[in-house]
């Protein structure tokens, strides 16, 4: 119920929050209307996967990796990478400038923006996520690193 913990769950890709006790009722109507925004967005025939990554806006593509901002859809090794937003964000941003290293702040304030309150260490939990999804062995990354006491970095 605090409001740190409201925030960062929404940061963290939470479409919504209930606090305990909550109605069932209520939970009910919640879970309708999120699944009246969600758009199924249809596979692609075998094959053209890094087609369907590519097909419009915005997109940078490396070895193994696709990440396309304007359809929010993360290709990695061919297969469809599913991640929440803010997520996909600070990859397409840090992909967008390889081997340029940003400070926590510098990420904040790109992907959450000047008026973020919270603790720096989002981009943490973030960046370990990134790693889990995209990485193969996520302790030897090899796309997106760590600078010692400055920040993170896409390495190519």
């Amino acid at each position: 119920g605090e409001i740190f913990d409201k925030v960062l769950g929404l940061e963290l890709g939470a479409d919504d929050n209930m606090i305990k006790p909550f109605d069932s009722k209520e939970l009910v109507a919640r879970v309708k209307a999120v699944l009246r925004r969600y758009q199924a967005v249809p596979a692609p025939a075998p094959g053209t996967a890094a087609t369907a990554a590519q097909q419009q806006g915005d997109y940078v593509e490396y070895p193994d990796l696709i990440v396309n901002l304007s359809n929010y859809a993360v290709l990695y090794q061919g297969k469809s990478v599913d991640m929440p937003p803010k997520e996909l964000e600070l990859l397409y941003f840090l992909a967008s400038s390889p081997n340029q290293v940003f400070t926590r702040e510098q990420l904040l304030d790109h992907i959450w923006g000047y008026e973020y309150i919270g603790d720096t260490r989002t981009v943490d939990v973030h960046i370990r996520r990134l790693r889990e999804k995209i990485e193969t062995n996520p302790s030897e990354p090899r796309y997106v690193h760590t600078k010692w006491g400055v920040g993170y970095f896409f390495r190519v």
